[in-house]
């Protein structure tokens, strides 16, 4: 018999990781650079929320994207694209209609909206 806690954590686990494919960023093959993404936790969203303040400020984007953004290693594996010590260059040196474009795909299953209304 099935606890309740584990019905949720199943339906969790089941919800798929995302492939985000960004052609602006081309690999030395000249292909889109391919990424990976979870599904955001609560606590994920809840950092995302007390920093976002109505995404006012925009580096949250970059935050999202150094969170959550995984790519493939030579053995398949999924880590992290970014260091925490990227989020600097990438809100400098990065295209932010890209970085914006990557973040909502991260983040289009989330519903923002909701929150705000409580």
């Amino acid at each position: 018999f099935m606890k309740v806690i584990d019905r949720a954590k199943s339906h969790f686990e089941s919800l798929r990781t995302i492939t985000i494919e960004v052609p602006e960023w081309k690999d030395e093959d000249g292909k889109p650079s391919v990424f990976y993404s979870n599904p955001l936790t609560l606590e994920e969203k809840n950092i995302i929320f007390k920093k976002s303040n109505n995404f006012s400020d925009l580096s949250v984007l970059v935050d999202i994207i150094v969170m959550k953004l995984l790519v493939k290693d030579e053995k398949e594996n999924l880590v992290k694209a970014f260091k925490l010590e990227d989020k600097f260059e990438l809100r400098k040196s990065a295209d932010p209609n890209v970085l914006s474009e990557i973040s909502n795909q991260i983040l289009k299953d989330t519903r923002f909206e909701d929150a705000e209304k409580k």
